[in-house]
């Protein structure tokens, strides 16, 4: 969340979401104390951040009374000196204008649609023309010798003119119902006027020619887009292609080099997260707790059905993540962190000493990755079907899985707060936690795209049968970080290194 320098730089609805962030308690002591100073610093109200908690001649607190009790003394402070409160907001409010004849009224309606329409048009035609120059600049290049970090950057800028292009085809009929809803009551209002009939047969001819050249635009614009998508399509399939030959022959493949993740420290071992290559998966608390409810769930009916005697052999597994990778640049290597208590019973074990000795351990429950055909007709990314999602499965082992798991020490790092771990093996991944600042003061995390798409956990993940049992085959770690971090023990794994190609 960015925060910014005054009060005045906030939209209101950006204050809103401020006023949010600090009730909706979901953060570390230390962010939420910043979010509450940041608030009285700019409130500019005399109450300052007692706004939020101790409301006047009340001995309840400000979210008792919701977000727009604090906005309305904050903006009603602010207009009492003369000025306004938030970016945009009019001060002092315009005059009301006087009241239109319903012939002006309409014929304002339909100037109005008229210029939006036309707006989104130019923007239409704009994104359309760059993402044909971008096709056209990539059919152009040779590709024999393309190196990987060229091939990348042609894929994330194909993909990048291809949304840009979707959410401007999408904008464009967004108009559809509002021009056909103008020529309907335009219709109407003229059947039944009885004075300025004239007037109101030019407004009838006014929205008739918006409406018909708005729908040839709109179909002349559904062909096209239609066949630069697939023109692109093609593109990205073949450039996706050549980039995972070439990261084979570069010796740089997801299973040929040291690959490093980073994660927060924050939550670690209080909430499931997933673990990618260069970057954080910047999944949402929401998505982190979705997943904890489904591993929770999973877990839950295992213990049972072992308890009650119900399980035939006892093996069985529970999806409890699926998702799609947003790029097909990305090396799509990654794994997740559990908190080793959604798992098993931490207590008394002496993990220090478990894996100061590279001891293993068994688990009655193990997570291991699939690649999985999507539900045809349900997910689609702009006009692509997603076809192919990544899945992540929780399975039940009563008596464990040979090997154990193997029990790591996380080592504490020179800055204060940071921890990394290494995987065994000739190409390790690195996972490094660190005390991220999730409040960022600029907006350079935001814009950064998501890597991760169509994320979803149920929140009771049906049992399966486990198919190929002899087949199944897990890389995972319970690492444990030092006594005076006060984090508890992870359960940590990575994606199934036969997955990758090559």
């Amino acid at each position: 969340m960015e925060l910014k320098a005054t009060l005045k730089d906030y939209t209101e609805q950006e204050f809103l979401a401020l006023v949010d962030k600090i009730w909706a308690v979901d953060l570390r002591k230390q962010d939420h104390d910043r979010l509450i100073n940041h608030f009285d610093r700019i409130v500019g109200h005399p109450k300052g951040a007692d706004l939020l908690f101790y409301p006047e001649n009340s001995f309840d607190s400000g979210a008792a009374f919701g977000l727009d009790w604090v906005l309305h003394h904050v903006r009603d402070w602010h207009h009492k000196q003369g000025m306004a409160a938030f970016k945009g907001e009019v001060f002092p409010p315009a005059a009301r204008p006087a009241p239109l004849s319903p012939i002006a009224r309409n014929l304002a309606k339909l100037e109005k649609i008229s210029t939006d329409v036309a707006v989104s048009e130019q923007a239409l035609e704009t994104a359309i023309g760059h993402f044909e120059r971008t096709i056209n600049d990539q059919r152009g290049q040779e590709r024999l010798n393309t190196s990987v970090a060229e091939l990348e950057t042609t894929i994330r800028s194909l993909e990048r003119a291809q949304e840009e292009t979707h959410t401007a085809v999408k904008k464009f009929e967004f108009w559809k119902m509002s021009v056909e809803f103008a020529m309907s009551d335009t219709q109407r209002d003229y059947n039944f006027a009885r004075s300025d009939q004239a007037q109101w047969q030019i407004q009838v001819q006014q929205i008739t020619g918006i409406q018909a050249r708005y729908m040839a635009q709109f179909a002349s614009t559904a062909q096209r887009y239609r066949a630069l998508h697939d023109d692109a399509e093609a593109l990205l399939v073949a450039a996706q292609q050549q980039l995972v030959r070439s990261r084979q022959l570069a010796g740089i493949g997801p299973t040929q080099t040291a690959l490093a993740m980073t994660a927060s420290v924050d939550f670690a071992d209080k909430y499931p997260d997933v673990l990618l290559a260069g970057g954080p998966a910047k999944l949402w608390l929401s998505q982190q707790k979705d997943l904890q409810k489904s591993i929770r769930s999973a877990v839950a009916e295992f213990t049972w059905q072992h308890t009650a005697g119900e399980s035939v052999d006892g093996h069985a597994s529970a999806a409890v993540l699926h998702f799609e990778f947003s790029s097909r640049a990305d090396t799509q290597v990654y794994g997740l962190s559990v908190p080793l208590v959604e798992l098993m019973v931490s207590e008394g074990q002496d993990w220090q000493s478990l894996a100061a000795s590279r001891a293993e351990v068994k688990l009655p429950f193990r997570i291991n990755t699939q690649v999985v055909p999507a539900k045809p007709g349900t997910m689609f990314k702009g006009l692509r079907e997603v076809k192919i999602l990544s899945q992540v499965y929780i399975n039940s082992l009563p008596g464990g899985h040979p090997p154990g798991i193997r029990v790591r020490a996380a080592r504490q790092n020179e800055q204060p707060g940071t921890f990394s771990f290494t995987s065994d093996g000739t190409v390790p991944i690195t996972v490094t936690w660190s005390d991220q600042i999730t409040l960022e003061t600029d907006s350079s995390m935001a814009s950064i795209p998501n890597r991760l798409g169509f994320i979803y956990s149920s929140p009771v993940p049906p049992l399966e049968s486990l198919i190929d049992k002899e087949g199944l085959g897990f890389d995972d770690y319970i690492v444990v970080f030092p006594v005076e971090s006060g984090l508890d023990p992870l359960y940590v794994m990575f994606r199934d290194r036969r997955e990758y190609p090559g």
